[in-house]
Protein backbone atom coordinates (compact mmCIF):
# COMPACT_ATOMS: atom_id res chain seq x y z
CA UNK A 1 0.00 0.00 0.00
CA UNK A 2 3.07 2.32 0.65
CA UNK A 3 5.61 3.73 -1.36
CA UNK A 4 8.76 2.27 -1.85
CA UNK A 5 10.13 5.54 0.27
CA UNK A 6 11.13 5.16 3.64
CA UNK A 7 14.46 5.91 4.71
CA UNK A 8 16.90 6.13 7.21
CA UNK A 9 17.20 9.63 9.09
CA UNK A 10 17.58 11.25 12.31
CA UNK A 11 19.37 8.05 14.14
CA UNK A 12 19.94 7.69 17.63
CA UNK A 13 22.77 8.53 19.34
CA UNK A 14 23.18 4.89 20.15
CA UNK A 15 22.85 3.35 16.44
CA UNK A 16 24.74 3.83 13.86
CA UNK A 17 23.35 3.01 10.15
CA UNK A 18 24.37 -0.42 10.00
CA UNK A 19 22.36 -1.25 13.41
CA UNK A 20 20.06 0.99 12.18
CA UNK A 21 19.55 -1.12 8.79
CA UNK A 22 19.79 -4.47 10.98
CA UNK A 23 16.57 -3.33 13.58
CA UNK A 24 15.05 -2.14 10.47
CA UNK A 25 14.84 -5.58 8.83
CA UNK A 26 14.40 -7.11 12.44
CA UNK A 27 11.14 -4.67 12.89
CA UNK A 28 9.56 -5.26 9.32
CA UNK A 29 10.29 -9.17 9.05
CA UNK A 30 8.17 -9.60 12.35
CA UNK A 31 5.51 -7.48 11.19
CA UNK A 32 5.43 -9.53 8.92
CA UNK A 33 5.68 -12.90 9.79
CA UNK A 34 4.96 -12.81 13.41
CA UNK A 35 8.58 -14.89 14.41
CA UNK A 36 11.48 -14.03 16.13
CA UNK A 37 13.66 -13.13 13.26
CA UNK A 38 17.24 -14.60 13.17
CA UNK A 39 20.73 -13.78 11.78
CA UNK A 40 20.30 -15.33 8.78
CA UNK A 41 17.11 -13.59 7.71
CA UNK A 42 18.52 -10.62 8.44
CA UNK A 43 21.70 -11.33 6.07
CA UNK A 44 19.12 -12.15 3.20
CA UNK A 45 16.87 -8.42 3.76
CA UNK A 46 18.82 -6.11 5.31
CA UNK A 47 21.10 -4.69 1.85
CA UNK A 48 24.34 -5.32 4.13
CA UNK A 49 27.40 -7.25 2.68
CA UNK A 50 28.22 -8.62 6.32
CA UNK A 51 28.71 -12.43 7.55
CA UNK A 52 26.27 -13.71 9.72
CA UNK A 53 28.63 -13.71 12.40
CA UNK A 54 28.68 -9.95 12.12
CA UNK A 55 25.13 -9.71 11.85
CA UNK A 56 24.68 -11.71 15.22
CA UNK A 57 27.25 -9.33 16.97
CA UNK A 58 25.58 -6.48 16.20
CA UNK A 59 22.12 -8.06 17.21
CA UNK A 60 24.12 -8.62 20.48
CA UNK A 61 24.70 -4.97 20.34
CA UNK A 62 21.01 -3.84 19.50
CA UNK A 63 19.44 -6.21 22.55
CA UNK A 64 21.92 -4.92 24.80
CA UNK A 65 20.75 -1.20 24.34
CA UNK A 66 17.43 -2.48 24.53
CA UNK A 67 15.88 -2.32 20.88
CA UNK A 68 15.25 -5.90 20.74
CA UNK A 69 15.12 -9.20 22.97
CA UNK A 70 15.44 -13.08 22.36
CA UNK A 71 12.09 -14.85 23.85
CA UNK A 72 13.83 -18.04 23.46
CA UNK A 73 17.45 -19.32 23.96
CA UNK A 74 17.59 -20.23 20.70
CA UNK A 75 15.23 -18.39 18.87
CA UNK A 76 15.61 -15.61 16.95
CA UNK A 77 15.16 -12.02 18.13
CA UNK A 78 11.88 -9.42 18.33
CA UNK A 79 11.46 -5.87 18.80
CA UNK A 80 10.75 -4.26 21.95
CA UNK A 81 8.89 -0.54 22.20
CA UNK A 82 12.19 0.91 21.89
CA UNK A 83 12.58 -0.65 18.82
CA UNK A 84 9.48 0.23 17.49
CA UNK A 85 10.01 3.72 18.26
CA UNK A 86 13.06 3.99 16.22
CA UNK A 87 11.64 1.96 13.63
CA UNK A 88 8.90 4.86 13.56
CA UNK A 89 11.12 7.82 13.75
CA UNK A 90 13.63 6.44 11.55
CA UNK A 91 10.67 6.60 8.98
CA UNK A 92 9.68 8.71 6.14
CA UNK A 93 6.24 8.41 5.83
CA UNK A 94 5.20 7.48 2.29
CA UNK A 95 2.38 8.08 0.17
CA UNK A 96 -0.51 5.85 -0.94
CA UNK A 97 -0.96 4.14 -4.50
CA UNK A 98 -3.10 6.16 -6.40
CA UNK A 99 -5.82 3.59 -6.26
CA UNK A 100 -5.72 3.76 -2.67
CA UNK A 101 -6.29 7.47 -2.67
CA UNK A 102 -8.65 7.48 -5.23
CA UNK A 103 -10.77 5.18 -3.28
CA UNK A 104 -10.42 7.07 -0.06
CA UNK A 105 -11.39 10.57 -1.95
CA UNK A 106 -14.36 8.57 -3.70
CA UNK A 107 -15.84 7.19 -0.74
CA UNK A 108 -15.53 10.07 1.61
CA UNK A 109 -16.83 12.22 -1.49
CA UNK A 110 -20.13 10.62 -1.32
CA UNK A 111 -21.16 11.17 2.18
CA UNK A 112 -24.45 13.81 2.35
CA UNK A 113 -23.44 15.58 6.14
CA UNK A 114 -20.04 15.78 8.77
CA UNK A 115 -21.95 13.05 10.67
CA UNK A 116 -21.94 10.63 7.83
CA UNK A 117 -18.79 11.55 6.58
CA UNK A 118 -17.12 10.73 9.91
CA UNK A 119 -19.13 7.10 10.41
CA UNK A 120 -17.40 6.71 6.47
CA UNK A 121 -13.65 7.90 7.33
CA UNK A 122 -13.53 5.46 10.15
CA UNK A 123 -14.97 2.62 8.44
CA UNK A 124 -12.43 3.34 5.52
CA UNK A 125 -9.09 3.67 8.15
CA UNK A 126 -10.62 0.18 9.49
CA UNK A 127 -10.75 -1.42 5.56
CA UNK A 128 -7.53 -0.42 4.53
CA UNK A 129 -5.41 -1.33 8.10
CA UNK A 130 -6.92 -3.86 9.26
CA UNK A 131 -6.69 -2.17 12.86
CA UNK A 132 -9.19 -0.76 14.81
CA UNK A 133 -9.87 3.09 13.30
CA UNK A 134 -11.39 5.99 15.38
CA UNK A 135 -12.69 9.50 14.63
CA UNK A 136 -13.35 11.79 17.08
CA UNK A 137 -15.65 14.36 15.77
CA UNK A 138 -14.87 18.05 16.26
CA UNK A 139 -16.00 19.80 20.06
CA UNK A 140 -19.53 21.34 19.48
CA UNK A 141 -19.62 23.67 22.13
CA UNK A 142 -17.41 26.10 20.54
CA UNK A 143 -18.97 25.23 17.22
CA UNK A 144 -21.38 27.88 15.57
CA UNK A 145 -25.06 27.93 14.03
CA UNK A 146 -24.24 28.76 10.17
CA UNK A 147 -27.88 27.48 8.87
CA UNK A 148 -31.45 27.36 10.59
CA UNK A 149 -34.19 25.37 9.04
CA UNK A 150 -37.98 24.55 9.92
CA UNK A 151 -40.11 23.02 7.90
CA UNK A 152 -43.73 21.50 7.92
CA UNK A 153 -44.17 17.34 8.37
CA UNK A 154 -47.83 17.48 8.92
CA UNK A 155 -50.33 19.56 10.53
CA UNK A 156 -48.60 18.80 13.80
CA UNK A 157 -45.37 18.44 13.00
CA UNK A 158 -42.03 19.94 11.62
CA UNK A 159 -38.33 19.27 11.05
CA UNK A 160 -35.38 21.19 12.62
CA UNK A 161 -32.65 21.47 11.11
CA UNK A 162 -29.03 23.08 12.33
CA UNK A 163 -25.91 23.15 11.15
CA UNK A 164 -22.93 24.35 12.59
CA UNK A 165 -19.65 25.96 11.03
CA UNK A 166 -18.14 22.35 10.48
CA UNK A 167 -20.58 21.42 8.54
CA UNK A 168 -22.17 18.56 11.05
CA UNK A 169 -26.29 18.73 11.08
CA UNK A 170 -28.23 17.94 13.76
CA UNK A 171 -31.91 17.07 13.29
CA UNK A 172 -35.18 17.01 15.26
CA UNK A 173 -38.57 15.88 15.00
CA UNK A 174 -40.68 18.92 16.68
CA UNK A 175 -43.76 17.55 17.82
CA UNK A 176 -46.60 20.64 18.04
CA UNK A 177 -50.05 19.76 20.37
CA UNK A 178 -52.26 22.18 17.95
CA UNK A 179 -52.29 22.31 14.20
CA UNK A 180 -50.14 25.05 13.00
CA UNK A 181 -49.49 26.43 9.49
CA UNK A 182 -46.86 27.05 6.94
CA UNK A 183 -46.84 30.39 7.28
CA UNK A 184 -47.15 30.12 11.32
CA UNK A 185 -43.89 28.23 10.78
CA UNK A 186 -42.24 30.61 8.34
CA UNK A 187 -42.13 33.23 10.65
CA UNK A 188 -40.87 30.99 14.08
CA UNK A 189 -38.14 29.75 11.56
CA UNK A 190 -37.01 33.75 10.87
CA UNK A 191 -37.12 34.30 14.42
CA UNK A 192 -34.65 31.63 14.76
CA UNK A 193 -32.82 32.21 12.40
CA UNK A 194 -32.44 36.10 13.78
CA UNK A 195 -31.55 34.69 17.09
CA UNK A 196 -29.04 31.77 16.36
CA UNK A 197 -26.95 32.26 13.11
CA UNK A 198 -23.37 32.63 14.61
CA UNK A 199 -24.27 31.98 18.39
CA UNK A 200 -22.85 29.04 19.65
CA UNK A 201 -24.87 25.61 19.24
CA UNK A 202 -24.35 24.88 23.02
CA UNK A 203 -26.11 28.18 23.71
CA UNK A 204 -29.06 27.09 21.26
CA UNK A 205 -31.48 25.45 23.39
CA UNK A 206 -31.06 28.77 26.54
CA UNK A 207 -31.74 30.62 23.44
CA UNK A 208 -34.58 29.24 21.84
CA UNK A 209 -36.24 28.99 25.34
CA UNK A 210 -36.12 32.91 26.14
CA UNK A 211 -37.77 33.53 23.14
CA UNK A 212 -40.88 31.67 24.15
CA UNK A 213 -42.45 34.43 26.62
CA UNK A 214 -41.47 37.00 23.62
CA UNK A 215 -43.09 35.32 20.49
CA UNK A 216 -46.72 36.05 19.86
CA UNK A 217 -49.40 34.13 21.19
CA UNK A 218 -50.27 31.92 18.00
CA UNK A 219 -46.27 31.61 17.46
CA UNK A 220 -45.67 30.29 20.94
CA UNK A 221 -47.13 26.84 21.12
CA UNK A 222 -44.80 26.21 17.65
CA UNK A 223 -41.59 27.49 19.72
CA UNK A 224 -42.37 25.69 23.01
CA UNK A 225 -41.91 22.64 20.85
CA UNK A 226 -38.50 23.90 19.29
CA UNK A 227 -37.80 24.47 22.97
CA UNK A 228 -38.52 20.74 23.96
CA UNK A 229 -36.63 19.27 20.81
CA UNK A 230 -33.45 20.92 21.48
CA UNK A 231 -33.79 20.73 25.39
CA UNK A 232 -31.88 16.74 25.82
CA UNK A 233 -30.92 15.36 22.92
CA UNK A 234 -28.87 18.23 21.85
CA UNK A 235 -26.86 18.78 25.14
CA UNK A 236 -26.01 14.73 23.87
CA UNK A 237 -24.79 16.22 20.46
CA UNK A 238 -22.53 18.61 22.61
CA UNK A 239 -20.46 15.20 24.11
CA UNK A 240 -17.28 14.27 21.73
CA UNK A 241 -19.07 11.95 19.28
CA UNK A 242 -16.50 9.43 18.64
CA UNK A 243 -17.15 6.85 15.92
CA UNK A 244 -15.12 3.58 15.82
CA UNK A 245 -15.03 0.86 13.00
CA UNK A 246 -13.16 -2.42 12.92
CA UNK A 247 -13.19 -4.04 16.35
CA UNK A 248 -13.10 -7.52 15.74
CA UNK A 249 -9.62 -6.92 14.52
CA UNK A 250 -8.26 -6.92 17.54
CA UNK A 251 -10.15 -10.32 18.61
CA UNK A 252 -8.34 -12.14 15.29
CA UNK A 253 -5.16 -11.10 16.62
CA UNK A 254 -2.93 -13.64 17.97
CA UNK A 255 -0.33 -11.06 19.99
CA UNK A 256 -3.03 -10.21 22.23
CA UNK A 257 -3.29 -11.93 25.00
CA UNK A 258 -6.99 -12.51 26.30
CA UNK A 259 -6.76 -10.64 29.40
CA UNK A 260 -5.16 -7.67 27.32
CA UNK A 261 -7.69 -7.87 24.64
CA UNK A 262 -10.65 -7.39 27.32
CA UNK A 263 -8.88 -4.63 28.81
CA UNK A 264 -8.69 -2.59 25.27
CA UNK A 265 -11.87 -3.57 24.29
CA UNK A 266 -13.24 -2.04 27.43
CA UNK A 267 -11.96 0.85 27.07
CA UNK A 268 -12.97 1.43 23.15
CA UNK A 269 -16.23 1.92 24.76
CA UNK A 270 -15.16 4.45 26.98
CA UNK A 271 -16.22 7.40 24.49
CA UNK A 272 -14.50 10.44 26.35
CA UNK A 273 -11.46 8.67 27.31
CA UNK A 274 -10.65 7.54 24.02
CA UNK A 275 -11.23 10.63 22.96
CA UNK A 276 -8.94 12.61 25.21
CA UNK A 277 -6.43 9.86 23.98
CA UNK A 278 -6.34 10.47 20.70
CA UNK A 279 -6.31 14.03 20.76
CA UNK A 280 -3.29 13.75 22.99
CA UNK A 281 -1.44 11.50 20.47
CA UNK A 282 -2.40 13.91 17.60
CA UNK A 283 -1.48 17.06 19.35
CA UNK A 284 2.27 15.79 20.08
CA UNK A 285 3.11 16.18 16.05
CA UNK A 286 2.42 18.19 13.14
CA UNK A 287 1.52 15.38 11.22
CA UNK A 288 0.80 11.19 11.67
CA UNK A 289 2.38 9.96 14.51
CA UNK A 290 2.55 6.88 16.75
CA UNK A 291 2.34 6.47 20.34
CA UNK A 292 3.88 2.99 21.40
CA UNK A 293 3.52 0.45 23.94
CA UNK A 294 4.80 1.57 27.15
CA UNK A 295 4.56 5.00 25.91
CA UNK A 296 1.03 5.04 26.63
CA UNK A 297 -0.17 6.88 30.58
CA UNK A 298 -3.16 4.14 30.54
CA UNK A 299 -2.01 0.40 32.03
CA UNK A 300 -4.79 -0.55 29.77
CA UNK A 301 -3.46 0.69 26.11
CA UNK A 302 0.46 -1.17 26.99
CA UNK A 303 -0.03 -3.39 24.89
CA UNK A 304 -1.18 -1.56 21.55
CA UNK A 305 0.08 1.21 19.87
CA UNK A 306 -2.20 4.08 18.21
CA UNK A 307 -1.42 6.06 15.18
CA UNK A 308 -2.93 9.62 14.86
CA UNK A 309 -3.19 12.91 13.20
CA UNK A 310 -5.77 15.36 13.85
CA UNK A 311 -7.65 17.34 11.27
CA UNK A 312 -9.46 20.79 11.20
CA UNK A 313 -11.97 22.83 8.87
CA UNK A 314 -12.55 25.71 11.98
CA UNK A 315 -12.61 23.07 14.02
CA UNK A 316 -10.28 20.49 15.19
CA UNK A 317 -10.99 17.17 15.82
CA UNK A 318 -8.94 13.87 15.37
CA UNK A 319 -8.58 10.37 14.01
CA UNK A 320 -6.67 7.42 14.11
CA UNK A 321 -5.97 3.72 14.19
CA UNK A 322 -5.56 1.03 17.05
CA UNK A 323 -3.94 -2.09 17.01
CA UNK A 324 -1.12 -4.20 18.58
CA UNK A 325 2.43 -3.16 18.66
CA UNK A 326 3.59 -5.44 15.87
CA UNK A 327 1.75 -3.40 13.27
CA UNK A 328 2.85 -2.29 9.82
CA UNK A 329 3.80 1.48 10.99
CA UNK A 330 4.67 2.70 7.73
CA UNK A 331 0.84 1.68 5.98
CA UNK A 332 -0.81 2.88 9.59
CA UNK A 333 1.09 6.19 9.06
CA UNK A 334 0.64 6.99 5.37
CA UNK A 335 -3.08 5.84 5.49
CA UNK A 336 -3.61 7.89 8.66
CA UNK A 337 -2.19 10.91 6.79
CA UNK A 338 -4.49 10.29 3.80
CA UNK A 339 -7.93 9.79 5.35
CA UNK A 340 -6.92 12.83 7.18
CA UNK A 341 -6.68 15.21 4.32
CA UNK A 342 -9.43 13.48 2.34
CA UNK A 343 -11.34 14.73 5.25
CA UNK A 344 -10.73 17.60 5.61
CA UNK A 345 -11.21 18.61 1.87
CA UNK A 346 -14.43 16.65 1.94
CA UNK A 347 -16.02 18.49 5.01
CA UNK A 348 -14.61 22.01 3.50
CA UNK A 349 -17.11 20.68 0.74
CA UNK A 350 -19.51 19.93 3.22
CA UNK A 351 -19.74 23.50 4.76
CA UNK A 352 -19.21 25.45 1.84
CA UNK A 353 -21.42 28.82 0.86
CA UNK A 354 -23.48 27.37 -2.01
CA UNK A 355 -23.87 23.93 0.16
CA UNK A 356 -27.21 22.87 0.65
CA UNK A 357 -28.35 20.51 3.49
Amino acid sequence: MTDERDALIRLPDDLDDRKARILRSIVAEYVANGQPVGSGRVVDTAGLDVSSATVRNEMAALEERGYINQPHTSAGRVPTDKGYRAFVDLLEVGGLDSKHAELIDELLGSARDAEELMGTASAVLAQLTRLVALVVAPAMDEARCKLVELVTLGTTTALLLLVDDTGRVIRRNVEIDLPVTDADVGRVRAVLAEHLLGRRMADAHDTVAGLVDQAPAELREIMQAVGTATEDDLTVELVRRVFVGGQASLAGDESLERGALGQVLALIEERATLARVLDDTAAATDGPGARIGAEHDLDELKPTSLVSQRYEVVRSGSLGVLGPTRMDYGAALSTVRAVSEALERTLTYLRGPDRET
